[in-house]
């Protein structure tokens, strides 16, 4: 006897019916019943259909009999609508944090499950985000980055997330690292999402940075428009980029504004100029820059345009920053300036990545020191801090 007559009730036995007629019944009356005592609502005649189909019609198209009973549809049942535990709710508050002590290890942890979480985040299930946030390489964190909208970018596993569409949905995901005890730092969007979604059009971008950090101003540390601002406006769009964060600022007129670089680019004065507020040089020294600070010949290197040499990354940190005290001190700046390091180093993902070096989390942070030795107030790249 195979399952085409179990279901059919063809060539069988004298006595059995087939599955279909003597478990679902002519009005399907048994499985209306396990139906409503597992999932709670009546079942529609589409969901009646599947019953039958798992219980024995899938033969009929060469498929395997998935239920072979009623007591394995219950069970089938109860497996299709298992809802998981939620993450523990965190009874801690993360905006406690002081942020110019902040710690965070940006690019870490280096799987391809997790990495780069800061721009997948939005995408992520509550279950998924707390097991990054209590990863041992995260845990000890207090700020985490948050990407508000996300567009398609395949070799970090970026995927398309606005925000301004699901706000709810960013509300929720910020309320939950807060409650984990970690501050938030907000990426307003990904190059990605300015370049897909928004068509690269300025007066878009502006608007959604401005609707942005309103949206988030109460529920973060910091705000940054996108990574490596000067890859989608360079020195020839210094009106341009000193007007987004003018209405980063109208959208947040307390709200901390940072600006992240491409490696080894000192962040222009005039992106802040009139901006107000504190403002925050979220620098880049490139994975490849020697650590330096030892004033050792082979540490040198030249900055993207040739103009300025440093003694490697550690000059690189100390030179913008001096830089911007001397502005300020000549009162060509008047807004609160701090010197920050945003990326140094990131992990291994996986073979063949096309970034280089790679480290170590525990040798990205003794670079890190060095860093901050040289001027950085504080470290979001490996998330050492000077104590």
């Amino acid at each position: 006897m195979n399952n085409h007559q179990r279901f059919t009730g063809i060539n069988l036995p004298e006595g059995e019916e087939g599955t279909w007629k003597s478990l679902c019944g002519k009005e399907s009356e048994d499985i209306r019943r396990i139906y409503r005592e597992v999932v709670g609502v009546e079942p529609s005649d589409n969901l009646i259909g599947e019953a039958k189909w798992v219980m024995g019609g899938a033969v009929l198209y060469g498929e395997s009999m998935k239920c072979h009973s009623l007591a394995e549809y219950r069970d089938w049942l109860k497996e299709k609508h298992h809802t998981p535990a939620p993450p523990p709710i965190g009874t801690g508050n993360g905006l406690r944090h002081d942020w110019r002590k902040a710690r965070h290890a940006w690019l870490y942890p280096g799987d391809e499950a997790t990495w780069i979480a800061s721009h997948r985040l939005m995408v992520w299930t509550p279950e998924k985000i707390h097991a990054y946030l209590t990863h041992p390489d995260v845990k000890d964190s207090t700020h985490i980055f948050i990407a508000v909208c996300t567009g398609t970018r395949p070799d970090v596993f970026e995927k398309p997330f606005d925000g301004l569409k699901n706000t709810n949905k960013v509300q929720a995901v910020f309320d939950q690292v807060i409650a984990a005890d970690f501050a938030p730092i907000a990426f307003c969007m990904s190059q990605e999402f300015f370049i897909q979604k928004l068509g690269r059009k300025h007066d878009r971008l502006l608007e959604y940075l401005e609707a942005i950090c309103e949206l988030v101003r109460d529920a973060c540390h910091i705000a940054l428009p996108f990574r490596e601002l000067g890859e989608i406006y360079n020195g020839s769009h210094m009106p341009e980029r000193n007007g987004m964060f003018k209405a980063m600022r109208r959208g947040a007129p307390r709200l901390p504004l940072a600006e992240h670089e491409r490696g080894l680019t000192e962040i222009p004065v005039d992106d802040f100029r009139d901006v107000g507020g504190t403002i925050i040089s979220g620098l880049q020294t490139g994975f490849r820059t020697p650590t330096g600070g030892k004033n050792r010949p082979e540490d040198q290197v030249t900055s993207p345009g040739g103009g300025h040499t440093y003694d490697g990354a550690a000059g690189f940190i100390k030179s913008n920053g001096d830089r911007m005290s001397r502005y300020a001190s000549q009162g060509h700046i008047l807004e609160d300036h701090v010197n920050a390091v945003f990326e140094h180093s990131l992990p291994l993902v996986y073979e063949g990545q096309q970034w280089k070096p790679t480290r170590t989390l525990k040798e990205a942070k003794k670079r890190g020191k060095v860093l901050l030795e040289h001027g950085a107030e504080f470290d979001l790249s490996s998330g050492v801090s000077r104590g």
